[in-house]
């Protein structure tokens, strides 16, 4: 890709939107508190709204109403609790670790809830840098001030995502355009370089690409699916629902690149095959840039009529092989046809609706949209369930308190002299996770990305930028910092960094440059969090039974859906894909950040990987029998044979997946029913789901005894 268009992809998105919507807020909030009364005024309403707007992502109004209120109030207490004891050394001690520890305890709510909790850690923290109150009327008067500014945030905020919900919608949807895209790009090369790439590695990374599309996917549905009320809402909805399906088909085109890569190695069929896949990813990308800028589509999609030639070239090349070696080889290229016909049809109907943006015709109503995205609930009963210690996220909370008492009393012993100490305990706040694998990662990027804010700090003020300079490099590191806080957490450190040292040198004249504070403090947060993420840990493996249980329960219910005989509802087949990427994405997640864990606390690494390799697999074979389902039915060509054999493999696999034995292929390799051709597309896709589901088989028997032992060296990755 294009550095340009790469670019363009960061600017236009809904990340960088946010970021900018999060710095305009703080900085306007601040310049108009300094207009009011001057600096104090200005850092406290600035204060204020820098606290809440980590809690301020992309969600319907009313759940940010709830989330950013919260976080205000909680926030201004947590404020004036520790400001409170600024002058109890001892007493402030013990405030701080109570407050993270609540504030770990705000995890529990989910991904959303992690930016609450830290928007209540960072207030905690940055406070021990402010001078003790005069008075109690002034410790009243400056948690007011800072709520006000965190409530001021607030309402702008809620303002800013009615105007903007379009907008963010859009702005998700080109997100799964574009890893569509990625994948399909993907795909198409590997039919250049398929003859060098190892079977593990071409499996990991279509794993990995596909991951990335999933979870795409999962923040598409809770942004479209909801309050959707304008034509345009609906427009969104209905390309999403195309997109889901392009996808499906796109698994399927997935199935046969291997062999046909055995049958035509060399030939011009697999550059033409590579080549229309890039095509059709090109016409991907560009729709998305189209969405991110809302501009028109001047591209027109590929011409399904390049795929009408390719049998004949397939025959020419095939030559003089067997008759047996001919159907196959034809059978396996007409299966691979059809599907990149489904994916070509489905790419111009995703470019025939974007065109119809600005007067979208009316579009069935999805039903039940509610079962389609994510349960956002904030119950306060909820936390006492996870009052024990076998809770991770009681675990969680433990470590961060102890983490952070443990920071606050080593800055009075050793930095007491320092202004910014408590840089060392919003180091742990940023790094210091439930999981160890995010918590090491976290650390690696922390440390680079501090190193490099730094030095890029250092060259800004060396060219000596006057205050309109100075606020708008404040302004850029502010929305820098909150643009790739989820995508690329190095660069947020290094915006944060620029950030601080920028604040610290505006606030206070002739300050010294603090860049070896900076990173002096960095390294012993990172070094403290290091220490106490070993502290009652949560690894990985103890998750993945859990997570095994439900991946095979997903692929049950949508193999199910899929080799059933009766025609399926369309919300139940919808749910049965949903719950399946859902799954895949969650166990993907886990065997991630399973490899950032010591090697000795891992079980069942390799393993694990080939299941979601396979998982994968045979979620592609069973959206291959969709499509030929389709193609097969109104042809007449699906007899009781056909059924029977289908309804046998459907039998065999849901017991299979459910059993604890695994499952036997349905048939065996090369003895096909003597009523069937064996290059017929249905039952090769049959046999494939059946050699599939017994690897997903023998691979959960092994990795459940791995999960239950010690790990020994074979199961440790090189």
């Amino acid at each position: 890709m294009k550095p340009l268009a790469r670019l363009s992809r960061v600017v236009f998105s809904r990340y960088f939107s946010s970021g900018v919507v999060s710095a305009t807020g703080t900085l306007a909030l601040g310049l108009l508190g300094y207009a009011i009364a001057g600096m104090g005024y200005a850092l406290s309403l600035a204060s204020g709204a820098l606290m809440v707007c980590f809690a301020d992502n992309p969600a319907p109004v009313g759940l940010k109403a709830v989330e950013l209120s919260f976080a205000s109030i909680a926030g201004a207490l947590c404020f004036a609790a520790v400001w409170g004891t600024a002058r109890h050394p001892w007493l402030q001690l013990a405030v701080v670790p109570v407050l993270g520890f609540l504030a770990g305890l705000v995890t529990l709510w989910g991904k959303r809830a992690v930016g609450i909790a830290f928007s209540l850690l960072f207030i905690t923290i940055i406070t021990l840098g402010i001078p003790p109150p005069a008075n109690s009327a002034a410790l009243a008067a400056g948690s007011v001030l800072l709520l006000l500014g965190a409530l001021a945030y607030t309402a702008y905020a809620l303002l800013l995502g009615r105007v903007l919900r379009g907008r963010t919608k859009q702005q998700a949807l080109a997100e799964v355009i574009d890893a569509i895209g990625a994948y399909m790009r993907w795909q198409g090369q590997a039919y250049a370089r398929a003859a060098a790439q190892t079977p593990d590695d071409d499996g990991a990374q279509a794993a990995m690409l596909q991951g990335a599309v999933n979870d795409a996917l999962q923040s598409a549905r809770d942004l479209v699916l909801r309050e959707g009320r304008a034509p345009r809402d609906a427009l969104w909805t209905h390309m999403l629902l195309l997109t889901l399906d392009l996808f499906e088909a796109q698994l399927a085109a997935h199935n046969d690149a291997s062999p046909l890569h055995e049958a035509f190695d060399g030939s011009d069929v697999l550059q033409a095959l590579g080549l229309g896949l890039r095509q059709n990813a090109e016409a991907l990308e560009t729709l998305a840039l189209a969405l991110l800028h809302d501009r028109e589509l001047h591209v027109r999609t590929p011409r399904p009529q390049r795929w009408d030639g390719l049998q004949q070239q397939a025959a020419a090349w095939l030559g003089e092989r067997t008759e047996s070696e001919l159907r196959q080889a034809r059978a396996m290229l007409e299966a691979q046809l059809h599907s990149l016909r489904q994916v070509d049809a489905l790419v111009g109907a995703l470019h025939q609706a974007y065109a119809l943006r600005n007067a979208p015709p009316a579009f069935p109503e999805l039903p039940d949209a509610r079962l389609f995205v994510s349960p956002w609930r904030y119950q306060p009963r909820q936390v006492l369930a996870h009052l024990r210690l076998g809770s991770p996220v009681f675990r969680h909370a433990v470590r961060l308190a102890l983490a952070l008492g443990c920071a606050l009393l080593l800055s009075r012993l050793m930095f007491s002299h320092q202004e910014h100490a408590y840089w060392i305990g919003l180091t742990i706040a940023v790094i210091l996770r439930p999981n160890y694998g995010v918590t090491r990662q976290r650390i690696r990027e922390r440390l680079l990305g501090t190193v490099a804010g730094c030095l890029l700090a250092a060259a800004f003020l060396a060219l000596h930028p006057g205050l309109y300079w100075m606020l708008a490099g404040i302004f850029l590191a502010l929305a820098l910092a909150r643009t790739f806080v989820t995508t690329n957490y190095r660069f947020t450190a290094m915006a944060g960094s620029v950030l601080a040292l920028l604040l610290a040198y505006l606030l206070r004249e002739n300050s010294p440059f603090l860049a070896e504070q900076r990173v002096l403090d960095t390294a012993i947060g990172a070094a403290l969090a290091w220490g106490f993420s070993h502290l009652l840990p949560r690894w990985e493996y103890l998750d993945a039974p859990q997570q095994l249980r439900d991946l095979l329960a997903a692929l049950s219910r949508y193999a199910a859906v899929a080799l059933e005989r009766a025609p399926h509802e369309e919300r139940e087949f919808r749910l049965a894909r949903k719950q399946l990427f859902d799954t895949l994405a969650g166990i993907t997640g886990l065997h991630g950040r399973m490899l950032e864990e010591p090697r000795g606390r891992r079980r069942a690494p390799q393993h694990l990987a080939q299941l979601i390799t396979h998982a994968y697999l045979l979620a592609s074979q069973l959206a291959s029998v969709r499509l030929l389902r389709a193609q097969l039915e109104p042809q007449g060509r699906m007899g009781d044979p056909q059924w029977a054999q289908m309804q046998a493999c459907r039998d065999q696999v849901l017991h299979g997946l459910s059993s604890q034995r695994g499952v036997d292929a349905v048939a065996p390799a090369g003895t096909p029913p003597s009523w069937l051709p064996d290059e017929d597309p249905l039952l090769t896709r049959l046999h494939l789901i059946g050699s599939e589901a017994a690897q997903i088989g023998q691979l959960r028997q092994r990795i459940q005894r791995e999960l239950h032992g010690a790990p020994t060296a074979a199961q440790q990755p090189a």
